[in-house]
Formats: structure tokens, sequence, C-alpha cells
């Protein structure tokens, strides 16, 4: 008997099997596509969309419990919507079916006259869904400092959020409660909104000492604003500040909630990757507005620059990616003899100086202390702490992790130039789709394909470091060109992969969709 052809995403040598599909074009450069979350594409993913709200909600998961949701208005909703793409141009919004069962949807922005943008500030896109209206999926969007709530089924913007006092880099939506979601923001700080709740129209400050009055610091300090949040539906429940104290001190590009536990990871511009305590929120009666500044882990020693997204892989490993690294070395450094010290420090001669950048890193890596802080039984209602603290070595410079692999991007001629990566939580083998602007190709990964990082010489042997193999190796997968289709002037912005791996969809700078699926056998 015939031993199985292994499959090709398991053999670095087969070739990919994706073939140029078709086209879609749109008006201008492609910032973001969004697909349907594919967890929710499930029919039965109807008893668990919302199945962790009691995680931070125990009044609204008690009327869930309650809740007898229609399963054929559910099949219904996933049937119409569960191919569908919110595709970002600079100031468009499109909701396409890209099989046409449905006319897609326009969303023109206004201008931003007295803004200064930076050029890698874009509309971020997420989809979610609140249990007050279960068959009609939101779509969240951000638009310089504001969050809009547009209602797909019903055509109409249903929520304006205000509260960040920076340009919002990134939306996540939780997979087990979709009515919550985290955007995090050049302002240092993310804040996690509620669907279900009503924006605040007054704000409820603590006193700054001495004075006895309430606050009036503002929402760049992790602060209520001194007028109303927004209007229609969202509200703002928890704040991760910025700071000394333990919190990102730059922007925060990226969030990740955990699925099972009370957790979510950001990462930011100061290198650093935090993990946060989610606790519950405020009474519905009292609305109180909940800040944490101190997370369970920080760690700026995975990264060497920026890092640019954080997911979870699985329950306690995570996988992150950053830019370039300016390294620094020393010019003209002074000679010394065996036996004799160097005194590079004190010679006036040698400098430091800027070399080439190392290019960044695709890392994955396992958090080590999630047991210590939740050991089993910690989501009994009555052992369940209301506040998570660690000690100073967790939230300042944690070293609770293990290394578990790394690879390096191909190198780049800047610093700024930057992958737009995809994780595909889709599919059973874990992809990641990543491409560079101003190319014509991107590239598939298998991280089931990353090979473990190996310890450590101790002590180290300088003389022969032939035996020790380069810890940070080249990232390896397989390439797509998009060489023979036709706009051949047109360069990648994005690329996502949707419908379990079997089809990837790429926006470019001129408005092209293309779409590529696996070859027919």
């Amino acid at each position: 008997m015939s031993q199985a052809a292994q499959p090709w995403y398991e053999d670095l040598q087969q070739p990919h099997p994706f073939i140029f599909r078709t086209r879609i074009g749109l008006r201008a450069r492609i910032r973001c596509i969004v697909p349907f979350p594919e967890l929710w594409s499930n029919y039965s993913a109807m008893t668990t969309v919302w199945s962790n709200t009691k995680l931070f909600d125990s009044e609204l998961a008690q009327r869930l419990d309650s809740l007898a949701l229609d399963q054929t208005k559910w099949k219904k909703m996933i049937y119409h919507f569960r191919e569908t793409l919110v595709v970002a141009e600079e100031q468009t919004l499109y909701i396409i079916w890209p099989s046409g069962s449905a006319r897609s949807i326009q969303i023109e922005l206004d201008k931003l006259s007295k803004t200064k943008v930076v050029p890698t500030d874009k509309v971020n896109v997420a989809w979610a869904l609140s249990p007050d209206k279960p068959y009609e999926p939101f779509v969240l969007f951000s638009y310089s400092k504001l969050v809009y709530i547009f209602n797909v089924h019903t055509k109409v913007i249903e929520g304006c959020l205000r509260g960040h006092g920076g340009e919002i880099t990134s939306i996540a939506v939780h997979p087990r409660a979709a009515h919550i979601f985290c955007t995090t923001s050049r302002d240092f700080t993310s804040r996690l909104y509620d669907l279900t709740r009503r924006p605040q129209l007054k704000p409820n400050n603590p006193p700054w000492p001495p004075s006895l009055e309430p606050s009036l610091a503002g929402p760049a300090h992790g602060l209520d604003m001194s007028f109303e949040e927004g209007n229609g539906i969202g509200r703002c429940v928890l704040i991760l500040m910025g700071g000394r104290s333990g919190g990102h001190q730059a922007e925060v590009f990226g969030a990740a909630f955990h699925d099972s536990y009370p957790i979510i990871a950001t990462c930011g511009m100061d290198r650093t990757i935090k993990i946060w305590h989610i606790s519950y929120f405020s009474d519905r009666s009292e609305q109180k507005l909940l800040r944490e500044d101190k997370p369970l882990f920080s760690s700026s020693m995975i990264h060497k620059a920026r890092v640019l997204s954080v997911n979870w892989l699985t329950s306690d490993v995570l996988l992150t990616h950053s830019a370039p690294a300016k390294m620094l070395v020393i010019a003209n450094p002074p000679a010394s003899t065996e036996g004799q010290a160097s005194t590079q420090s004190s010679d006036s001669s040698s400098t430091m100086q800027y070399d080439q950048d190392e290019p960044g890193s695709l890392t994955l890596w396992k958090w080590l202390s999630i047991k210590r802080f939740f050991p089993l039984g910690w989501d009994k209602a009555a052992s369940r702490q209301q506040v998570l603290r660690g000690f100073g070595s967790d939230y300042q410079e944690s070293a609770s992790f293990r290394m578990l692999s790394s690879y390096f991007f191909p190198p780049q001629t800047s610093q700024y130039i930057t992958p737009t990566l995809y994780f595909s939580r889709g599919s059973e083998v874990p992809f990641v789709v990543y491409s560079y602007p101003n190319t014509r190709h991107l590239n598939i990964v298998n991280i089931e394909l990353f090979k473990p990082l190996l310890p450590s010489p101790s002590p180290p042997d300088e003389g022969n470091k032939s035996i020790y193999p380069v810890q940070n190796r080249q990232i390896q997968g397989w390439e797509i060109a998009l060489g023979s289709t036709s706009y051949t002037d047109e360069t990648l912005e994005t690329c996502i992969m949707i419908s379990g791996g079997k089809m990837i969809v790429a926006g470019g700078s001129k408005g092209s969709l293309w779409f590529l699926t696996v070859r027919s056998s």
C-alpha cells in the first residue's frame, strides 16, 4: 500500500497550490482588508460567540443564559455574511460580497484637514456582534481618534465614540465575547469597550490630591474627558494606562484577547509586550470606569525594535513580529594586545555609530507565569480575585518567558520598511501571510515548521563558533508573485488568508483586490 503524499504545507520543497483567480477594482490605495470572522462562520458558533462573557460581566452572563437564539435566523445571518470582506482605503470603506450575492456598501469619510497623519496611520476595521442584536453584525472602524459602529444589516452608524488622545492604531475583538473590543492608540493607552452599554455623558474621575474635586486631566492620562463620550451604543469600561509605573511608554500598536482567560496582550513602540488582567467590569448601576496601570507581564527583551503585532497561538504561547532594529557599532576601535584590557571607552578616537539595520523578526515565545496567576479552579466565583497584582519584576522587566523560535524577515534598506502580517485563525494549520510595500509578491509561512532555538552554550566558546548555529535564522516559506497578472505597475499593500487557508486576498496600491485560490486537483 503506497504512502499518502505529504501535504504541500508540510514540505518547503513542494510548490504552493495557489493560482490567480480574479480581480476586483476599487478606486484608491487599499490599506486594510478584514474578513467576516471564520470563528463565527460555523453554525455552532451561536453557543460560543458570547460564551466567555462571564469572565467580565456576571450580570450580562446571567441574562445571556436565558437568551433563546433562533437557530434559523442565526443560520440565515451566517449564510449571508460568511464570505463578506471589509476593505478600507484612505477615506472610503467598502463592505463587499465577492461572490456578488449582495450589493456592496460604501462609506465615505470626511477629510481630516487639521490633523497631521503619520504615513502608517490608517482606517482600522473589525467585526463585532452584540447580544442585544444577535442577528445584525457590526463593523467597527476607526478614523483618527474616533471609533464608529456601523450596523451592516440596517446600513446605519449606530455609535460614535471618542476618548483617545492620539491616533487609533488597531482594533481587536474578543473571540468569545464578541461585544467587547479593544482599541490601541498613539496616546500610550488601550481602551476596552462594551457594546451593550451606552456612552458616558459626564466625567466620573477620581480627585487628584490634594484637590478634592474630580480630575479633568483628560483621556491621554487614562481619564474621562470633560464632555460626553459619544452617542449611540458602546462605552469604555477599562483603560490600560501608559506610564512608568508599568504601562507602555510609547505608542501602542496591537492587541490580542486570550480565548479562555481574562487577559489581553499588547505591544508597541517601546519594544515591550505586555499581558494585562481584565477585571470584572463595574456594575451597570454604577458604570464606573476602571483603570489598570500594572500588567501581569512586561518585557522588552523579546525584540530589539518596535513590536508591530501580537497573537495568541495557544493558551500560553504567543507569536509577535517586529520592525528592523538600528544596531550600534564602534567605529575605529582601539587596538588591544593579548593580556591587555581594551580602553575603548576612554579612547577619544573611537565613536559609536549606527550600522546596517538588523532585520525584523517573527518570534514564537512562551509565557511561563500563566498558571501562577490562574491556577486550577481560578474561575470559580468564590475564588476569583477582582484585582491581580504581580511583583515589580512582573510588570517592569519580566524574565518569565522562554524563547521557542525566532526567524529574521528579509533584510530591508530602511527600518521604516515593515511587513504587513496576517495570522490566519480559521485554518487548522497556523499560517502567516505577509507582504512588503512596493513589491509584487507575498509570502506564506507555516508556523508548525519553525525549528526550536538551541540553548546558549555555557560558558560561551568564542574560539569555535561553528559548533553553535545562528539562533535567528532567515524566515522560510512560499513566495507568490503577481507578475503574471495585469496591472503590472501596481504593487501590494496588504494581504489576508481566508476560507480555512484555501484563499488569499491581496490589496494593491491602486485599488486592485486580487483573489488567489487553491488549484483544484
